[in-house]
């Protein structure tokens, strides 16, 4: 890319908004007040924007997280398996992508990082060749409701058992609305089902806090990227959902549900209401999220009509650590041996 030059800034440039606006593949994990929420909650984090530049022409970057511990650094983009992949809009994708490859695998060597992680998570066209980075690809799923079409169409797409459920639903007087207030109570029940999953890591209730309330200095014109969705029977919280928004994109990041949300089909009506909500703003496509290769969680998704979508994580290795480092991501690994790292190729 002639005449192109990366920088790594603690801030998107001038034009980063509109960067998102023009990329199909914006998610919300490209809007800046992620990663700042994440350095002010998470120790020993640090934010940063990698960008492409040409004649002074933002053209593509994506946002990442240095985390320090003690004298060990991992590079993360991003944490939680959120998406990291570049933007970069147009047919100089690839190029962007090799450029931001190529950085952050220089900041992996400059911090002698110990591990980490790349997502390369795009809902459509060629991931990033992440090979720049030494470490291990792995595959993860992401179910994707298709918006773009318009909600009629994602209705036709519905099976049939889903279409009564939903039905059923407004019958029985199922309430959907964005509900912050029901944050602790929603977090409480989150944490009740995540117990039973092995290697699971929840969100900290203040990271969330933070998502819910955009400060007025927010690129995304006040709007905050966090919308906590709710539904309820006669004012009881029956289930909710934390959504991130931007972008593209409405992503389901976590839930938490009593046990009659299932007789009542509250589940499947929350999230068919944040596909209205989210096609009524303009938004392509409901992300869903992965199912860790858990068969009945994966069909209720297809029950939706959502499109498998599989792509690469990259996961960082030590190789550019010390030999201590190298120790620690031993015993990192094998402290988080039960959690999901994604399939092999």
């Amino acid at each position: 890319m002639s005449g192109a030059i990366v920088r790594c800034l603690e801030a998107p440039p001038q034009g980063w908004e509109s960067l998102i606006a023009s990329d199909p593949g914006a998610t919300p994990s490209h809007r800046p007040e992620l990663a700042w929420s994440m350095a002010a909650v998470l120790p020993g984090m640090t934010a940063r924007f990698m960008v492409v530049e040409q004649g002074g022409a933002l053209i593509g970057g994506t946002p990442f997280v240095i985390e320090r511990r003690a004298s060990f650094c991992w590079v993360h983009a991003l944490p939680f398996l959120l998406p990291g992949a570049p933007l970069g809009p147009g047919p100089r994708r690839a190029e962007v992508d090799a450029l931001v490859a190529e950085a952050l695998g220089a900041v992996v060597r400059e911090t002698r990082a110990v591990g980490g992680e790349w997502v390369l998570y795009r809902p459509s066209g060629p991931e990033p060749d992440a090979a720049a980075l030494a470490g291990e690809t792995r595959f993860l799923e992401a179910s994707l409701i298709e918006l773009d079409r318009g909600i009629e169409a994602a209705w036709r797409r519905l099976d049939r058992d889903t279409r009564y459920g939903l039905r059923r639903a407004r019958l029985e007087g199922l309430r959907f609305g964005q509900d912050p207030e029901a944050l602790e109570e929603s977090y409480a029940l989150h944490l009740a089902q995540s117990r039973r999953w092995p290697g699971h890591r929840p969100v900290p209730l203040e990271l969330v806090r933070r998502l819910l309330q955009a400060p007025p200095e927010s690129p995304g014109g006040g709007e905050p990227i966090g919308r906590l969705f709710s539904v309820r029977a006669g004012g009881r919280l029956l289930t909710a959902t934390l959504f991130l928004d931007g972008g593209r994109e409405l992503f389901a990041w976590w839930s938490g549900s009593r046990e009659a949300a299932r007789s009542l089909h509250a589940v499947p009506f929350l999230y068919w209401s944040a596909a209205e909500w989210a096609a009524a703003r303009g938004r392509a496509r409901l992300n869903l999220g992965g199912s860790g290769g858990k068969a009945s969680l994966e069909a209720f998704k297809r029950s939706f009509g959502a499109r498998l979508h599989r792509y690469p994580v990259r996961w960082i290795g030590a190789g550019a650590s010390s030999w201590l480092g190298r120790k620690v991501a031993g015993l990192q690994g094998a402290m988080r041996k039960q959690r999901f790292r994604g399939e092999g190729r």
